[in-house]
């Protein structure tokens, strides 16, 4: 089966919802253990793609739980490590939930988007039933650190991992609408 999504930039991105076997990488990219500071670090090709793949994780993980399956909920991705990080927990999901919000905030700012206009993608995750998804049957309690999908850029913390992982392997995607560039620069050869 496949699906057509339109990103708010009018882009539409069709894909093929994968088998329950998957493991075709997605990612989120942990700059900082502020949110808000890792949407503002993204570069411009992340910021949308995060919200596109961690929208995939978000509902997949739900319906790993026990949350009805949907024609209109993307299921991909389920053995991803990112996906099975967030299907483990709420807390797990929650963050990775706010990530995606906080992507998607950057969406808007950076490509002047009106308050009210939403990314595909995260409205059909706002379509959630949000007291549904609290109340699943999650595999185990409290926030875990996400894993390091990160190649051979590992770290005791994974937020070093994720810097080092985007200053050696993510270089020749940088490029950033607005203001974004100097912090991200500055933080990376800190690093």
């Amino acid at each position: 089966m496949s699906a057509t999504v339109t990103d708010g930039d009018d882009r539409q991105w069709t894909y093929r919802l994968a088998s329950r076997r998957s493991s075709r990488m997605v990612n989120a990219f942990w700059l900082d253990r502020d949110l808000e500071r890792t949407a503002r670090w993204l570069v411009d090709r992340h910021v949308s793609s995060s919200v596109f793949e961690c929208s995939m994780v978000l509902t997949t993980a739900v319906q790993q739980n026990g949350y009805p399956e949907s024609e209109a909920l993307y299921f991909s991705h389920p053995d991803n490590p990112l996906t099975r990080w967030a299907a483990r927990s709420l807390a797990n999901w929650e963050y990775l939930y706010d990530y995606t919000e906080l992507a998607h905030e950057e969406w808007r700012y950076r490509w002047d988007h009106e308050p009210t206009e939403r990314h595909g993608c995260w409205a059909t995750v706002r379509s959630l039933d949000g007291d549904l998804v609290r109340n699943l049957e999650w595999p185990t309690e409290g926030l875990a650190d996400p894993p390091q999908l990160t190649g051979e850029w590992t770290a005791d913390d994974y937020v070093d991992a994720y810097r080092y992982y985007y200053a050696n392997e993510k270089r020749h995607l940088f490029g950033w609408a607005k203001d974004r560039s100097t912090t991200l620069m500055r933080a990376l050869i800190r690093t």
